[in-house]
């Protein structure tokens, strides 16, 4: 009987559609529970940037391409845009979506300025090995110069007194 007063409903046959007042409570209902989780996540960022800005870094590892360590992120990515359609485009973001979105990237920046300079120290520490490498093989070539030059002047000494020799001998022999 109540099926009957419905319209497009004929006596018998299931629903097709839920009624439209269920439909716009549902839609209220998420957005509700989206904009909750948008400000926990916004409450984590902002959390997140005074640690940093004090010097603390924050126990969970925060990350722009990923959402896995953020299981309220992935809801609210959901409840903001439409099935269907797509990421919304951004002069249609609200003030808070778009405080969330500069927030990520801030927190982004600041990681990769971290790898950046952890990079950096490594290349640092990479060279500072090398030149104390290669300083250890130019001392040791110098002293092997030194060992070589010394035994090439005593050569050089022994080579001048055996001409000497020669030419004495020579000059005694012709006499």
């Amino acid at each position: 009987m109540a099926l009957a007063d419905m319209p497009g409903a004929a006596p018998g046959q299931p629903e097709a559609s839920p009624p439209p007042h269920a439909t716009q409570e549902a839609a209220a209902a998420a957005v509700a529970k989206g904009e909750q989780e948008d400000e926990a996540e916004m409450a984590s960022t902002r959390l997140s940037l005074e640690l940093g800005k004090v010097g603390i870094q924050s126990s969970s590892p925060c990350s722009s391409s990923s959402s896995a360590g953020h299981p309220a992120m992935q809801p609210a990515a959901a409840a903001t845009a439409a099935p269907g359609y797509g990421p919304r485009p951004r002069h249609m973001l609200t003030e808070a979506e778009k405080e969330a979105k500069r927030l990520r990237r801030v927190l982004a920046n600041r990681e990769s300025a971290r790898q950046t300079i952890l990079r950096r120290q490594a290349i640092r520490d990479e060279l500072a090995r090398k030149v104390a490498d290669l300083s250890s093989q130019n001392e040791t070539m110098k002293k092997e110069k030194d060992v070589v030059m010394q035994e090439y002047l005593s050569l050089k000494e022994t080579n001048k007194q055996l001409k000497e020799q020669a030419q004495l001998h020579l000059s005694l022999s012709l006499i």
